[in-house]
């Protein structure tokens, strides 16, 4: 017997409670829902801005009768139609405005603001709680749960401490107003001229601590409630503002030994291009950037550097201005001893010199800016070189004492004027006097891009506490003609370098007494609240002066316009107060200065065109541990998939019938591509191998063995080796995923020396025999490079590298010429004529990927490096990576390697990818 049909009575109903309608208007009501089509392409929020915009209106054909008026029938109709326009009036407004929450900007936007008031900024929450009273929107509070028994129990224990705390507060507050203590007045002026008593017998005077030399500096001692999360790492000084608003390092895998932000929380990879090339700026907190002091006799330190691989030629005349303190210079430094390894790029800054005694004799200072993951290796160079030095050099660590900040963008400069309030008296107490590097300094108003500078130019200023000038406020500049010619006369004369600079963050009493002296937020406050309303607090004689260090960048891309970075170096308790002036300082354009973290900083050096250290020198020791750190990562990021999701190395198609990954598919396999392929046969770890026949028993043990230690199993990770030797090296107890330690003679050959020695028929003996050059690749097809990208070089045959030739824009056809070709079900359609002019138009056009005469990549004999960070270049419109060739793979067949030449095409393949693509590479 079929089921009962229900009442259609009820079913409405139970329709029309479960709908959700829009309401319907007033000259168009029902009980129901439309039976009407919607038309098309019209969506819900067009209907109701139609709804909104449209007025009804009365036709006057009834107020006349035979050529006569009835006013009574046309008033009537006048007064709808007013009614009618009151009625828009209102239903516009509701149906086109925003709510509050809808109305912020999206990093300031959350999930629960549409029914929690306190998600939605100040300035909106009243206007939140009218709409949400309005509409009758649940807040929630009504279904708060009850506490619990131990929350209960929290709570009175709480109420009662506060009670006993106030009561011990009257008890002191009585006993203070009992017990009055009269002192006698002391005239200040006989004060001053009474000398100081003497000290009590049996009394030691102290002295003032001296800094530790030749010793590692202790990071600060943080508050107690913060100390238990600081046991093995450090916090930067803004590390409050970061862990709010970026995603951290996790607490046991520091970074560097420091808890560094790696990215903001909020979408951010197109707004930094944007802010760092078109409008805005990016700040960074670079406080983890080491800094070594080098203090002894201008000859000494000079013969320190020259043994470090300083050029000789800035160590001459024509590093004069450098010498002097007026510029920053940067340098790869590399060990005294063969095999003179590097160890990575340092920026050099020298202290003004006092001009008294000779000139290699007087006492001078000097910094050097260091990676921290190079700093102990550079720190124990140092070290012995300023023991062996005559005289002697004494070395000081100066971590945790200087901080900085980097910003880079257009609104760079309008941010440092915003945020940075030089002091404008000098040292003189008897004549005030205009301090003339501040005036140099506030004259660059209106400077976009800091490249047109004077390379690495130095401006040691002294500045005011920021935040007497908190909030900042936006630099008032007019951009016209007159200024823009004042701006060019200041960069063209540059009056700073005819006046000598103060010492200022190189003296340590003064960057001590301005960390010491910095006064507390509460009596900042007392000051703001007795200033004038909307005037900045007066300075005073006892505010702190801090001495800052900016520094434009000291190598700038070579035909490139390029933006230029500004970098502050200050005291490390100075820094946060600086960096929240940065982030709320109003620019021109409207926005605020962004802040980014290491993966903003790897986009925008690959956007520039320069490596990024560590993970651009493979070649350095420093470099070394972090791609076998990230190889570790992709391991085990590839071990988590299930096997149907992750890449089958082995299964990897590379054309002309080769099959399998080269190397190891999840790192740059440097011991592959310089020892070949029976170092993977014996090296990475036991992998399992396709061998003989006979041997198979063997290999089979193998890949239970490895299976067991916790790597992958062979028909995932190890490519097809028939031809290599059966494996006689004992496996490890934990084989690790990646080789610990690097191939015999990998070093990095800095990029002046490349670039001489890629012109050179042959080799000198002194170049290492596995040296590496940085390059940049920039792909002419369409693809993207990531890391551990292969990059080969063109084959060797005449048919097979003609046929990537082919692939060069250059011999693209118009795309009038090659327009879209259809389906084969089109194509059959079509006339007879139009299909012979599809056809013909089709030879013209390459191949693609996929294709079937599409190329075949390489083979490995003709693998000369890895990519080690690629990505898509917002700024070309191109896939773009920067890494690494193996100079004697380069050069081993004699091609020209001149700009444009086909020694510096290249053919890059993504690892785990059966498809190449066409690129060229330059050094950089």
């Amino acid at each position: 017997m079929p089921p009962k049909a229900p009442p259609p009575a009820k079913a409405t109903t139970q329709q029309s409670k479960k709908r959700k309608d829009p309401p319907s208007s007033a000259t168009n009501a029902s009980n129901g829902p439309s039976k009407k089509p919607r038309p098309n392409g019209l969506s819900n929020q067009t209907s109701k801005i139609r709804d909104a915009r449209t007025l009804a209106t009365q036709t006057t054909s009834k107020a006349f009768k035979h050529g006569e008026l009835d006013v009574d029938k046309f008033v009537k109709s006048r007064e709808y139609e007013i009614r009618a326009l009151e009625q828009g009036l209102v239903r516009s407004k509701k149906a086109l405005t925003k709510r509050a929450f809808q109305q912020v900007p999206k990093e300031l936007r959350r999930r629960t603001a549409s029914h929690n008031v306190k998600k939605v900024p100040k300035r909106l929450q009243e206007r939140a709680k009218r709409e949400m009273k309005d509409d009758k929107t649940p807040t929630g509070a009504a279904r708060r749960k009850k506490p619990t028994r131990h929350t209960r129990l929290r709570l009175e224990t709480a109420k009662k401490l506060r009670a006993l705390g106030a009561k011990r507060k009257a008890a002191a507050e009585k006993a203070k107003d009992e017990s009055v203590t009269v002192k006698p007045i002391v005239d200040q002026a006989q004060l001053s001229t009474t000398p100081a008593p003497p000290p009590k017998p049996g009394q030691l005077k102290t002295r003032k601590p001296k800094p530790k030399k030749a010793a590692l500096a202790d990071p600060p001692v943080p508050k107690v409630k913060f100390r238990k999360r600081q046991k093995d790492k450090s916090w930067l000084p803004t590390h409050l503002f970061h862990a709010k608003r970026a995603r951290m390092t996790p607490p046991k895998e520091p970074l560097w030994r420091f808890s560094l932000p790696l990215t903001p929380t909020v979408k951010s990879y197109r707004p930094t291009h944007r802010a760092a090339s078109e409008r805005g700026a990016v700040c960074w907190d670079v406080s983890y950037v080491a800094t070594i002091a080098l203090h002894g006799r201008e000859a000494s330190i000079v013969g320190m550097l020259r043994a470090l691989g300083v050029d000789s030629a800035a160590l001459g005349a024509k590093g004069k201005k450098w010498r002097e303190g007026k510029r920053a210079m940067d340098s790869l430094l590399h060990e005294r001893e063969a095999p003179l390894a590097p160890i990575a790029p340092v920026v050099i800054l020298w202290c003004p010199s006092d001009g008294k005694g000779a000139e290699d004799s007087r006492k001078r200072q000097c910094f050097l800016r260091v990676h921290p993951s190079a700093f102990f290796q550079l720190w124990e160079e140092v070290l012995r070189l300023g023991k062996v030095a005559k005289p002697a050099v004494m070395v000081a660590d100066l971590r945790y004492e200087i901080g900085g900040i980097d910003v880079i963008g257009p609104a760079s400069t309008e941010a440092l004027l915003s945020a940075l309030w030089p002091s404008n008296l000098t040292n003189d107490t008897n004549h005030a006097s205009v301090d003339p590097i501040a005036t140099t300094f506030t004259g660059l108003a209106g400077l976009t891009n800091p490249a047109i500078l004077p390379t690495g130019t130095i401006l040691p200023l002294t500045i005011q506490d920021p935040r007497l000038h908190h909030p900042p406020r936006p630099v008032k500049f007019i951009n016209t003609t007159e200024t823009q010619q004042k701006l060019l006369e200041l960069i063209a004369t540059w009056p700073s370098d005819s006046h000598d600079p103060s010492p200022g963050i190189f003296d340590r009493k003064t960057r001590l007494s301005a960390s010491s002296s910095l006064p507390s937020q509460k009596a900042i406050n007392r000051r703001k609240t007795l200033a004038t309303p909307g005037q900045y607090p007066e300075p005073v004689s006892k505010d702190p002066k801090i001495p800052v260090l900016l520094f434009s960048s000291p190598s700038n891309p070579k035909g490139r316009s390029q933006q230029a970075a500004w970098h502050l170096i200050l005291p490390w308790k100075c820094v946060q107060p600086v960096w929240y002036s940065f982030m709320y300082t109003p620019l021109s354009t409207g926005q605020q200065p962004r802040f980014g973290g290491q993966d903003e900083q790897k986009q925008l050096t690959l956007e520039r065109g320069q490596p990024w250290f560590p993970g651009d020198f493979p070649g350095t020791k420093a470099g070394w541990e972090w791609e076998v750190k990230e190889a570790g990562r992709r391991f085990e990021d590839w071990k988590k998939r299930p096997k149907s999701k992750r890449t089958s190395w082995e299964a990897v198609d590379l054309g002309d019938g080769k099959k399998g990954e080269v190397g190891v598919g999840w790192a740059c396999d440097w011991t592959r591509l310089v020892e070949g392929p029976k170092t993977v046969a014996e090296g990475v770890g036991g992998e399992a191998m396709d061998v003989d026949p006979p041997a198979a028993p063997e290999a089979t043990t193998e890949k239970a063995s490895t299976t067991a230690n916790g790597q992958p199993p062979a028909k995932d990770t190890a490519p097809p080796a028939a031809t290599a030797a059966p494996i006689t090296k004992p496996l490890l107890s934990v084989p690790p995923p990646f080789p610990p330690e690097p191939p015999p003679h990998l070093q990095h050959i800095p990029s002046a020396q490349a670039h001489a020695l890629l012109f050179a028929s042959a080799l000198p003996p002194e170049v290492p025999t596995n040296g590496l050059i940085t390059i940049r690749v920039s792909l002419l097809t369409r693809g993207l490079p990531t890391a551990c990208a292969r990059i080969y070089r063109l084959p060797a045959s005449p048919t097979q590298r003609a046929a990537w030739l082919v692939l060069h824009p250059r011999h693209r056809p118009p795309k009038s010429a090659t327009r879209a070709l259809p389906d084969r079900a089109s194509l059959a359609a079509l006339p007879s004529h139009e299909q012979r002019r599809i056809l013909a138009a089709s030879l013209l056009e390459p191949p693609r990927a996929g294709e079937e005469k599409y190329p075949a990549c390489p083979g490995e004999e003709d693998m000369i490096g890895f990519v080690t960070s690629g990505n898509y270049d917002l700024g070309g419109g191109k896939g773009v990576g920067v890494g690494s060739l193996l100079l004697s793979r380069v050069m081993e067949r004699g091609e020209k390697m001149a700009e444009g030449g086909e020694g510096r095409y290249c053919v890059v393949r993504n690892s785990g990818e059966s498809v190449g693509r066409l690129g060229s590479w330059e050094v950089i």
